[in-house]
């Protein structure tokens, strides 16, 4: 019997003292997954071989094709480029289409190690304009804690839109009863309104990072607007990077990793 109550004694201490795990995120916007500067040469093969090798928790991608004729140029026929990718990745993956594209989908990727409750949510035109959204996932890490992902592209033309979809996702993004991530291209800077706008309790880990990198170039352009933003009452920052050796899209994939805080 008293060696029953020390077991029991020694397997609390032991939870008690295991670290939190550590939350490896990926955002990047792929470019439809064909090489910016090579017309219909596939880049399907790098972003995989890229996942299975760094083996983020969680991936969100913009620009993502699903059965257009666009895939069927690169690929010889139409692609459904999230199935695909999960299928040769091994996550479990999601495509939210934003909007109708060449007998197809346009929207946004998500692939997660584990997850559920995967949904989109329309975001706002007031200026008209391309159609947005913002698709999530419930994501659940080995230690069984659960938290909300949402990988969004924002409209790249008016702030009027982008003001408007920002406090969409983030008024839908306080209501969730898990601790929420949202990331992505969101086409502005930043020295922005719309960054400025942002409830101070959100961190954007670059900035928490001191890492003022740019995210997209294009030619003698480049800008920082892909980011990764976090519940600083939830999660706390462990590292960040841009990844500017992977040059196989016109934005470069942005790389962080949170730490989920204890409960007090």
């Amino acid at each position: 019997m008293k060696q029953f109550f020390f077991l029991l004694l020694m397997m609390g201490f032991t939870i008690q003292l295991s670290p939190a795990q550590e939350i490896k995120i990926l955002t990047f916007n792929i470019y439809h997954g064909e090489n910016p500067n090579k017309q219909g040469d596939s880049t399907f093969h790098l972003i995989s071989d890229y996942l299975i090798l760094n083996q983020p928790e969680v991936v969100a991608l913009q620009e993502v094709d699903s059965m257009t004729l666009r895939s069927e140029r690169i690929y010889n026929r139409k692609l459904d480029f999230m199935r695909k990718l999960a299928r040769e990745t091994g996550y479990k993956g999601y495509f939210g289409k934003a909007m109708d594209f060449e007998e197809g989908g346009y929207g946004e990727g998500l692939l997660a190690k584990k997850g559920s409750a995967y949904h989109t949510l329309p975001l706002p035109n007031p200026a008209g304009g391309e159609p947005r959204a913002v698709a999530w996932v419930k994501a659940e890490l080995k230690t069984l804690e659960e938290f909300y992902f949402g990988g969004t592209h924002l409209c790249h033309e008016f702030t009027e839109n982008r003001m408007a979809q920002l406090d969409s996702l983030i008024s839908y993004a306080e209501t969730l009863d898990k601790p929420v991530i949202w990331v992505g291209d969101l086409n502005f800077t930043p020295d922005s309104e719309e960054y400025k706008s942002i409830p101070s309790h959100w961190k954007e880990a670059g900035r928490e990072a001191g890492n003022e990198q740019a995210t997209y170039r294009t030619g003698e352009e480049a800008m920082r607007i892909d980011y990764i933003w976090y519940d600083s009452r939830k999660f706390e920052l462990v590292e960040y990077k841009v990844l500017d050796q992977v040059t196989y899209s016109d934005h470069y994939p942005v790389w962080a990793v949170l730490r989920m805080r204890k409960e007090e």
